[in-house]
């Protein structure tokens, strides 16, 4: 009866414990996180170099699943000389005063069509405010996983290049920020 009692309480325990989220491992060497908009009306992209994420997703039980990305605003580049030197500066990354940019994910929900909508805060020089957007993912039984996203970031909201171009003249307000990951 003892015996029995305690296979029920294990079996009890194991069918009540709610279902978590299985954690992937990044290849950062096939995944990039890149930026884009216009400046003087020439298009213009970059990539941050430095990143890290951590993904924690089950499709059936999304309540439980997390996505949280670093980045490192003194990694991005976008190969003009122009640009790359003035990124790091006080009106645009601040990188010295704000040396990390995070964003982390309080909702994930599904779409009708396969896609899913992805809620979080990014916190960029200091400034977080809440974001919602799309992106994909391949067949999770098939390995590697590969997500896209596709994040338009309003930079004067985040205080970036606010002081030189407060009425976008030169660089779009508007700063498309693109991940392509792959996942194992």
């Amino acid at each position: 009866m003892k015996k029995t009692l305690k296979i029920l309480t294990i079996l009890g325990i194991f069918f009540t414990t709610p279902a978590f989220a299985r954690p992937y491992e990044i290849d950062h060497k096939a995944s990039k996180v890149q930026f884009s908009g216009t400046h003087a009306g020439e298009a213009f992209q970059g990539v941050f170099n430095r990143w890290s994420a951590k993904i924690d997703f089950d499709p059936a039980s999304l309540n439980t699943s997390r996505i949280d990305v670093d980045f490192d605003p003194a990694s991005a580049v976008t190969g003009k000389m122009l640009f790359d030197g003035t990124l790091p500066q006080i009106d645009w990354f601040n990188i010295k005063q704000f040396p990390n940019a995070r964003f982390v994910s309080t909702n994930i929900a599904r779409k009708d069509d396969g896609q899913y909508i992805l809620t979080g805060d990014l916190t960029l020089r200091g400034i977080t405010h809440s974001v919602t957007f799309p992106f994909s993912l391949s067949d999770l039984a098939v390995l590697p996983v590969k997500v896209t996203a596709k994040l338009p970031i309003d930079r004067l909201s985040f205080d970036i290049g606010k002081k030189s171009d407060p009425s976008a003249d030169w660089v779009s307000a508007t700063i498309e920020v693109k991940i392509d990951l792959i996942a194992h």
